[in-house]
Order: C-alpha cells, then sequence, then structure tokens
C-alpha cells in the first residue's frame, strides 16, 4: 500500500488586505431610514458586517490571505505535527516544510476537502518564489476528478465529487464512521480572531486534531478504494489526463 502525506491548512488574511477602506459608496442604508442619526447607526452595524466579510474573503483567497499553518501526517508513522507561520514572513518557511514532506511522499496526499488547500499552497508558493519539489506532472494531478492517485480526497471520494452542500462537513462525516471528529467548540470561522488574540497554540492544536480526523477517515476508506498501484512512476497520469478538474469549495475549512 502506498504511505501518503495527510495535511490540512489554516489561513488568515493579510495585513495589507485588511488595510481597505470601508466602501461607504457602495453600501447604502434601506431607502426608508432618512435621519442622520438613523444612517449612522445603520453605518457602524454595517462596518462591522463588513469587516467580518472581509476578514472570511481575504482568508479564502490566496491573493488576499496567507497559510498561518500546516498540519501534516504520514499515514505510514500516524506521527502528526504543525508548522506555523506565526508571522508573514515565516509563511515561507512553512511553504518549504510541506514541500519536502510532500516529496518524501512523491506526492501522494490525503486530504478533506483539500483541492482548496492544495490550490491556495500552490499559489502562495508562486508568489512567494518557493520551488516545488515535485514534478507538473504530479501537482496538476492533484486536481483530477474522480481519481485517488496521487490525491486521495476523503471527502470527494464520500460523496463522488457531488458538489458541496451543508451537512457533509468533516464531524458529520467523522461522526458517521465511528471516528474522533474536530476540535469542538470551532470552527475555521474562528481562527482568525484566535490569531488577533495569539492563541496560536490553540490554532494549531485545531489543525493538528484535523489532521488526525482526516487520517482516521482515510484508514477507514482505504481498503475499499485502494487497490496496489498500477505504477511505480508519473506514467499513470495518461490515465486520468481527460477528466476535468475537481471543483473547489471550502467547506469545514
Amino acid at each position: 500500500m502506498i504511505n501518503r502525506l495527510v495535511l490540512d491548512i489554516e489561513t488568515i488574511p493579510l495585513l495589507a488586505s485588511l488595510n481597505a477602506a470601508y466602501p461607504a459608496d457602495d453600501r447604502q442604508p434601506p431607502a426608508n431610514y432618512k435621519s442622520d442619526e438613523a444612517i449612522a447607526k445603520w453605518r457602524a452595524i454595517d462596518a462591522k458586517k463588513w469587516e467580518a466579510e472581509r476578514v472570511k474573503e481575504c482568508s479564502l483567497n490566496p491573493r488576499l490571505g496567507r497559510v498561518l499553518c500546516i498540519g501534516m501526517a504520514g499515514t505510514d508513522t500516524k506521527q502528526s505535527f504543525v508548522v506555523g507561520a506565526d508571522t508573514e514572513a515565516q509563511e515561507v518557511t512553512a511553504l518549504r516544510v510541506f514541500w519536502d514532506k510532500a516529496r518524501s511522499y512523491g506526492g501522494h496526499v490525503v486530504t478533506w476537502n483539500g483541492s482548496w488547500d492544495l490550490q491556495f499552497i500552490l499559489l502562495r508558493s508562486i508568489a512567494l518564489g518557493v520551488e516545488p519539489t515535485l514534478s507538473p506532472t504530479i501537482i496538476r494531478s492533484w486536481f483530477r476528478k474522480y481519481s485517488v492517485e496521487p490525491h486521495f480526497d476523503c471527502k470527494a471520494v464520500l460523496t463522488q465529487w457531488a458538489p458541496p452542500k451543508a451537512g457533509e462537513g468533516l464531524s458529520q462525516w467523522a461522526a458517521f464512521l465511528g471516528v474522533e471528529g474536530k476540535t469542538d467548540g470551532m470552527t475555521g470561522a474562528d481562527v482568525y480572531q484566535m490569531y488577533v488574540d495569539q492563541k496560536l497554540v490553540e490554532i494549531n492544536k485545531y489543525c493538528e486534531q484535523d489532521v488526525r480526523t482526516t487520517m482516521a477517515i482515510y484508514d477507514k476508506m482505504v481498503g475499499y478504494f485502494c487497490d496496489e498501484p498500477l505504477y511505480q512512476d508519473e506514467s499513470y497520469v495518461d490515465v486520468v489526463e481527460e477528466q476535468e478538474p475537481y471543483p473547489r469549495g471550502y467547506d469545514d475549512l
């Protein structure tokens, strides 16, 4: 059986992205708000709403956000760890650690809805000039639909690449399969505020638990979906070359 690298990432906005001014001209109060006092009150509430929306938008966009930490574990060793980028300057180091680990597993990766994670890592690497350690052939194949090699996306396989919908997150599937789920009382939406509060240890633990849950789900699935490899090199890509790219989503980050 192939040994694989299980991974998960947490992301936050770049500082520069949050310097954008509240777009007052593009966000107008309802027409029935006439008094200056009512409009000012609406503006104050809407500005906070916009700030929250901006944080989410930037965290999910590799042009506007960055990697905060990458959780990883090998399916052979079962040892999980997290490499953090507490500052923007440390992101390059975190990305290099990922690429080194990915190379050691021959590009075979396991994720939960991980086409998004891998795309984010790839685009941040391009932006920061971090050289990949794998061939473009393998990297492109991470995003192929209806294939478990070299990227075994547990969610995609379980749902047969169905479009994202509510109630199909990591927690729900972990409960269904009888494995330990995500960290209680926390979601990806909490990460930025926890970063602001400098709760970095808690964020790393949250990311690492997602890795462990994903690995436990993979262990349940692998015997049903993975045969011994029919290839020993990159020629396997020919099998999936005509398939459409995997549709990306942001469920349960």
